[in-house]
């Protein structure tokens, strides 16, 4: 991408930040992982300069909320050593952590349906379900994921038979947990306990399991290889891939936060 367009895209973020945030900063950064702090989608390998950049937005005061699929360990093994705000949002939105403080939005387990689902669709269960307190995964096949009409089929498939869950692929495994739950419900239930204003917050995403979070968030992001259906939840579509979309975000707007703090001095 050519010096101008780049600018020019800069500049267009800076509009919508000012915009969104009136002139202030970001009261909370929601972030994804998987395809967002990666190196690509479908790779487990996190991009450690995005990570300095989620560092660098939480020294000038913009709390970053890891906002995940993955298990309750992993988010918070991952929310503790990357040295992050000790708030975050595990399994889809099943698990908020605030503090010490876990907050449980599922009520019964989902076993039984992983059960008949890999029976049905013959599906092998994640290894990670081990470790899930509610939101359980599939693998896919590799036939099956290179053909997204068809695993966009499957979920449906999985919805009809059992109307009390989603069922959503991420590009990494295909997800079930109980309809009550989303990101953009956690979402809710933490800006309520810590005193967020979600029209003031950033939201970024590449999947279907990230549009609620997205319609939550004062200004939704997504990465330029999301999910086409999260993209059209999305204000702004970076125009780079994975973790390179989400540093030319970051970058951008920890420079736009500086300046609005230093204009404060």
């Amino acid at each position: 991408m050519v010096c101008c367009e780049m600018i020019q895209i800069e500049n267009e973020i800076l509009e919508r930040l000012d915009r969104v945030l009136g002139g202030g900063i970001p009261q909370m950064i929601f972030i994804d992982i998987d395809g967002v702090l990666t190196l690509s989608r479908g790779s487990y390998t996190l991009d450690l300069d995005a990570i300095e950049l989620m560092r660098r937005a939480e020294n000038l005061g913009v709390p970053v909320c890891l906002t995940s699929g993955n298990s309750y360990p992993t988010v918070l093994t991952l929310q503790r050593y990357l040295g992050l705000t000790p708030i975050f949002i595990a399994e889809n939105g099943c698990i908020v952590q605030i503090e010490r403080r876990l907050i449980k939005l599922c009520r019964e387990s989902l076993d039984s349906i992983v059960d008949k689902i890999s029976e049905i669709f013959k599906l092998q269960p994640s290894d990670s379900n081990m470790y899930r307190l509610c939101d359980r995964a599939f693998r896919v096949p590799q036939d099956l994921k290179a053909d997204i009409s068809r695993v966009r089929e499957l979920e449906k498939r999985i919805a009809e038979l059992f109307p009390d869950i989603h069922a959503m692929y991420t590009g990494y495994v295909l997800h079930i947990y109980p309809r009550g739950c989303g990101k953009g419900r956690a979402m809710e239930i933490l800006a309520k306990e810590i005193g967020v204003d979600l029209l003031k917050s950033i939201a970024i995403g590449d999947s279907v399991t990230d549009i609620d979070m997205l319609e939550t968030a004062g200004l939704a992001v997504v990465v330029g290889d999301a999910d086409s259906e999260a993209k059209e939840s999305a204000d702004i579509v970076l125009p780079y891939r994975a973790s390179e979309s989400t540093k030319f975000f970051l970058g951008t707007l920890i420079r736009y936060v500086d300046k609005k703090l230093r204009s404060r001095i």
